[in-house]
């Protein structure tokens, strides 16, 4: 079942769009910007398969670029839901 779930995420990737990540963050109540919101894009765009394989160093890169408070939101929704993966 697993398999399957990660099946539809890599395809949904592939239709992943900006707003999507802007409305997703308005549903946690999180404000991003612009520059934010294309950080968080282009970095779930190219390691997609890394998280989707629980191989998080590249939440470094995220690290680095976002603010802490931003940063430990991704973090936290990502620990979460890599359970159902």
């Amino acid at each position: 079942m697993i398999f399957i779930y990660k099946e539809l995420i890599k395809k949904y990737i592939f239709l992943l769009q900006p707003q999507d990540i802007i409305n997703y963050a308005k549903k946690e109540n999180v404000d991003l910007s612009n520059d934010e919101t294309m950080i968080i894009y282009k970095f779930i765009k190219k390691h997609y398969n890394e998280l989707l394989n629980k191989d998080t160093k590249s939440f470094s890169i995220l690290k680095e670029a976002l603010s802490p408070k931003l940063y430990e939101k991704i973090l936290s929704l990502y620990n979460y839901y890599k359970n159902y993966l």
